[in-house]
């Protein structure tokens, strides 16, 4: 079975977040259950400096009131293809969003796309789009593919979260090159805005999210960003389906895994406690042989406010007071920058490092003993999922994929594999951390367990796979 996959991120070729995470998985597994993959990705300047694509094709195509000219260049890959697509100066920068025409710029890749497979495609397949990104894909191909071309059978979109609408001037309807009536509350418009999401939404024959919590979550006031009303009229049409994410275990591995310095197993977690000892020496190197008999909690991710870090910036004497060594690593909102590298000057049990650096991640999470995520909302989360496959226990909040993959049973906590709080609260926050502490401090037994029960949870891709093939072929 044929698959157009369409996205503006997939590891290895280009990544910013959890997005690049699960196409990227879908691209690797999904040819081991028979299904061929065209995948195609916006021809950032980083991804052709790294691989070498080759020119396929051009085309010419009005793109509001002009013509323009795009370039398709492509990569063969095992059973996929990937082709990447160069237009005008859209996608040759140095980052992949973060510009003021980053509506312009993908609804430009989307238009592309349509006429690239309206004019190529001969063999029967299913579309696949991934955020509003790729929204509008969903509307052209319902509304323009011709009748004498073999339509998609399937037109499935992925939201993989909610926050990200794509939402700009209404001035931009000119250039999406639909009917007008179409820039209306029922379909495009939203608050006099144009809403590139809603068309994926709308135009899609099948909607899927990245965890089963947060599909249930976007159809309310809370987590439907705006549009709980018009999800949960969708949810009577057609199916909203959530599948949790995987994770790469080949790629994270405690015992494997070449940027751990002193590998380990469910066997030999004692090793865990000499990754730590060469972390603290590294960048805890006045302070280190203090802070031995103290736990390393980390915070890996990005600084924004949907990570939940204002639940310890509020307070921070509340949090840095505790009996923790605390670690930062990520980038993000320069406010967030700002305070936590204000805090690391105040506390010596501090360390931020304001990047994204792979490696160093990976060093985090094989040294510390626990996690904080304390989200405000987590459609999915990879972080949690990678914390416990190194045997670290990740403190989160209940919300999305963070209730579905992590397990908290306060009167039973031998079954658990990390803590969890309710409200978004600092009080609950740091009570958990304090209960976490009480078990790491005097129940070592206990800890070892969860430790244990964490490293042995299956997160693979196995199961995903497999409900995303189910929902192909159905």
């Amino acid at each position: 079975m044929n698959i157009i996959m369409v996205a503006t991120e997939a590891y290895p070729y280009a990544k910013s977040g959890g997005m690049g995470d699960v196409v990227g998985a879908l691209l690797k597994y999904l040819p081991r259950q028979n299904f061929h993959i065209k995948l195609f990705l916006p021809a950032y300047s980083t991804t052709l400096e790294k691989y070498s694509f080759q020119p396929q094709q051009e085309i010419t195509f009005s793109f509001g009131d002009r013509m323009t000219k795009v370039r398709f260049l492509s990569l063969p890959d095992n059973d996929c293809e990937i082709i990447v697509v160069e237009g005008e100066d859209f996608f040759q920068r140095d980052k992949m969003y973060g510009y003021g025409d980053d509506l312009k710029r993908f609804i430009f890749f989307s238009r592309a796309v349509f006429e690239y497979i309206v004019r190529t495609q001969e063999s029967d397949f299913i579309l696949h789009c991934h955020d509003w990104q790729s929204a509008l894909l969903c509307a052209y191909t319902k509304m323009y593919w011709p009748s004498y071309r073999r339509k998609p059978r399937k037109v499935i979109f992925t939201i993989h979260n909610l926050a990200y609408q794509g939402i700009g001037s209404g001035e931009l309807f000119k250039i999406v090159n639909l009917p007008g009536h179409f820039f209306t509350h029922d379909y495009l418009e939203f608050y006099g805005n144009i809403n590139l999401i809603k068309a994926g939404l709308i135009f899609s024959d099948l909607i899927t999210t990245v965890s089963p919590t947060y599909a249930r979550e976007i159809a309310t006031p809370e987590g439907g960003e705006g549009l709980d009303g018009l999800i949960r009229a969708i949810d009577l049409r057609k199916p909203i389906v959530g599948i949790v994410n995987g994770l790469d275990e080949d790629i994270f591995d405690p015992e494997k895994d070449p940027f751990v310095k002193v590998p380990y197993t469910t066997q030999t977690v004692e090793k865990k406690g000499e990754n730590k000892k060469l972390f603290l020496e590294q960048y805890f190197p006045e302070r280190h042989p203090d802070f031995a008999t103290l736990p390393v909690i980390s915070f890996i991710s990005r600084f924004v406010e949907q990570k939940g870090l204002d639940l310890i910036l509020n307070d921070p004497e509340m949090f840095f007071r505790l009996p923790l060594v605390w670690f930062f690593l990520g980038l993000g909102d320069d406010v967030y920058e700002k305070a936590l590298r204000e805090n690391a000057r105040k506390f010596c049990t501090i360390r931020v490092e304001t990047r994204f650096d792979e490696v160093l991640a990976h060093q985090a999470y094989a040294a510390s003993d626990m996690l904080a995520l304390p989200s405000r909302f987590e459609p999915c989360g990879i972080s949690q999922m990678i914390a416990m496959h190194y045997g670290t226990l990740p403190i989160v909040r209940r919300t999305g994929g963070l209730i579905d993959t992590v397990i908290d049973y306060i009167f039973n906590p031998t079954l658990n594999t990390g803590f969890q709080f309710e409200n978004f609260r600092s009080d609950e926050f740091v009570l958990t951390i304090r209960r976490a502490l009480d078990i790491y401090n005097h129940q070592t037994d206990l800890w070892h367990t969860i430790v244990r029960n964490a490293m042995t949870s299956n997160f693979s891709w196995g199961t995903p796979i497999a409900e995303y093939a189910s929902l192909y072929s159905s």
